[in-house]
This record gives C-alpha cells, structure tokens and sequence, in this order.
C-alpha cells in the first residue's frame, strides 16, 4: 500500500453547492483508494448521522470533526480536543453579559444550543428543550459561533480559556475552538496514526480554517472557488467544486486515465 494520504475538506471542496459528493468525485476518490492511497477527511461539520450519511458511499481511514475537536480513525475515537465545559461556561456567561446582543451558538455534543430560540437540541433525536445560557447541560464544548455586527470590534482575545482559541470566518462569524481543534493539528495526528510523513500527504480545501492544514502538508490543493489567501498558500489550484475540481487534479497528477 502507497505510505501516502489524501485529507480533503467537505464544504466547498468535496460537496458541492447542492451538498452533495458528485459521481465523479467519487469514482476518483475510490480510485485513489484502489490505487493504495489512504483517504481521510478534516472538516468543521459534526458528527451527527446527518453528515456521517453524505460519506456513505466514500471509502475511508481517518476523519476529523469540527476541525479537530473530534478525531477518529474509522470508528474509534482517537482524540477530543474540547473546551471543558467549567471554563467554557464561564466564558460564554462574560460575553453575555457584555455583549446580550450578540448571537451565540454552542455545540456541546450531544446537544447544541441556539441563544435565538433558547433552547437545546439533541444532535440525534431532535429532541428541543427550552434552555438558558446559563443553564447549558454540563457537557464539554466542541464548537462555539458568536454572531455580531460589532464582532470584528470585540477584544475576543480577552475572553479566552486557558485551551480556547478563535478565529473569523469569512462569513463574519467567530468561531471558538479548543486550541488544538485545527485541520493542521489534525494532519498532524493523521501523519502520526498512520505513519505517513506529512510530506507524503495532499490536501484539498477551500477557506480559511482549511490554510494551516494547506501549509502543513506536502501538497496543498485549493479549489477554484477558494479564498484568495488560501490560493496564494496552496501549491496548486484546480477547478470549483462545482466542477469536480477534486477529480480534475487527482486524474491530471495522481492517476493516468490512459
């Protein structure tokens, strides 16, 4: 088997704008699993049933959700990168109170929770309860999404736990994460379980979160539809998403068709 892995992003890079994995992306995907490539996928989704669904069909060794928080080889959880849920309940409650304007969501597995309707949710049956900020069920914290329009004014830095980072995305959310929930930790680790030099991996994304992943690895692919920061990063660039950007380079620089 080829020592080599290929880390993909889902959103903008393996879905398309319809969210879904084209037929052809798929077939390149598996054939570079046919071909001995080890496959993994890095993305900042959950792992709710939902999203495990979209990959049903893809053959894989390694994923990593919520950039990171979660990472699973297979089945098997391998590591949690999570904000623990005293420092994190802290923190929310100071942004709260300085900022009641602010939108805020948490993932808080396996409940999430929307300050615009006060309530939680159960990632995996539905199940709504009316809930406070302040009274959020005693869970370690994945993810969390600060909606504002002053966001890009707020001193976030100042807010932070000792394990949390941030960073802005180009929708003009904040997200908070464990310091260690990023793609290019999680390469990191991918490298690691699997005994592959991150020089010997390829990864394909598409935004922000996606660049210290890019960087980290021996190739980096960005998708036609990418930020221009992670184009200038990447070593190549191929088509959109919408236009099997993902097959188009794996056919042209890792499988001859001929």
């Amino acid at each position: 088997m080829k020592n080599q892995m290929i880390l993909f992003d889902l959103d903008g890079t393996l879905l398309t704008s319809d969210n879904i994995v084209s037929p052809i992306t798929e077939n390149a995907i598996k054939d570079c699993k046919h071909k001995g490539y080890h496959i993994g996928f890095v993305t900042a989704r959950s792992r709710s049933k939902k999203n495990i669904r979209l990959l049903d069909r893809l053959p894989y060794d390694f994923i990593a959700f919520y950039n990171g928080a979660e990472i699973y080889a297979k089945d098997h959880l391998i590591e949690s990168n999570a904000l623990p849920y005293k420092q994190a309940a802290l923190m929310l409650l100071r942004l709260n109170k300085d900022f009641p304007d602010m939108i805020i969501d948490v993932h808080h597995e396996p409940w999430s929770y929307s300050s615009i309707r006060e309530e939680i949710c159960h990632m995996e049956s539905g199940e709504r309860k009316e809930c406070s900020l302040n009274k959020l069920p005693n869970c370690d914290v994945q993810r969390i999404r600060l909606k504002s329009d002053s966001l890009t004014s707020i001193p976030l830095q100042n807010y932070m736990t000792i394990e949390g980072t941030f960073y802005h995305t180009t929708f003009g959310d904040a997200i908070i994460v464990h310091k260690n929930a990023n793609k290019g930790h999680a390469a990191k680790r991918a490298s690691e379980l699997f005994g592959i030099p991150l020089t010997q991996m390829i990864a394909f994304g598409d935004d922000v979160n996606d660049i210290d992943m890019i960087k980290n690895v021996g190739i980096g692919v960005a998708m036609g539809n990418a930020i221009p920061l992670l184009k200038r990063t990447a070593d190549y660039v191929t088509e959109t998403n919408d236009c099997n950007g993902i097959a188009a380079w794996i056919y042209r620089h890792l499988i001859n068709l001929k």
